[in-house]
């Protein structure tokens, strides 16, 4: 019976269906803003929100996916080259620098392929198996990068930063209007 559901299942349940519909549950990722959306509300009378890019900082998500998948610097080497300059990069929330897990962070969020998602990491940050995934039906907000642009960041070889060069460079890199 549904009202015998664990509280946690029945709360995990929710926020999945929420998912699967494209609303965002959580404060938006770097490189995105959270925008109200008029005459929903959640079951504590908040208005649901929708992501939208962020002007100001939906470049450098771009250009940290760039540099990893196409270009192949490591995690050191782009948190260095961010760091560089915060003020074309600016950092984060309230923090001055960029760390090499908040770029590894922005590396691993499927968010930025314009889907919402719901338990794709583990505790330890690894990806989950995908079955386990709960992905919004359909694209949810605007994309800052492709899928492909998204899993050759996984897996920067030399190989897969050929193969995409050519494709990535005859596209607009700058998916924000």
């Amino acid at each position: 019976m549904e009202g015998d559901e664990h509280p946690a299942l029945r709360a995990y349940n929710a926020g999945a269906a929420l998912i699967r519909q494209g609303w965002n549950l959580h404060r938006a990722p770097y490189g995105y803003l959270t925008m109200t959306v008029s005459g929903t509300r959640t079951t504590r009378g908040r208005l649901r929100t929708r992501l939208t890019p962020d002007p100001r900082r939906a470049s450098v998500v771009q250009d940290i996916f760039y540099w990893r998948a196409v270009t192949g610097l490591d995690i050191e080497q782009i948190t260095l080259r961010l760091n560089t300059n915060p003020h074309r990069y600016p950092p984060p929330g309230h923090t001055h620098t960029w760390q090499p897990a908040t770029v590894t962070g922005v590396l691993t969020n499927l968010k930025y392929t314009g889907y919402q998602t719901l338990h794709t990491r583990d505790e330890n940050g690894r990806f989950r198996p995908v079955e386990e995934w709960v992905l919004s039906d359909e694209p949810a907000h605007r994309a800052l990068i492709t899928t492909a642009l998204f899993w050759a960041a996984q897996n920067p070889t030399t190989d897969t930063r050929r193969a995409l060069r050519h494709r990535l460079l005859a596209q607009p890199r700058d998916l924000v209007a």
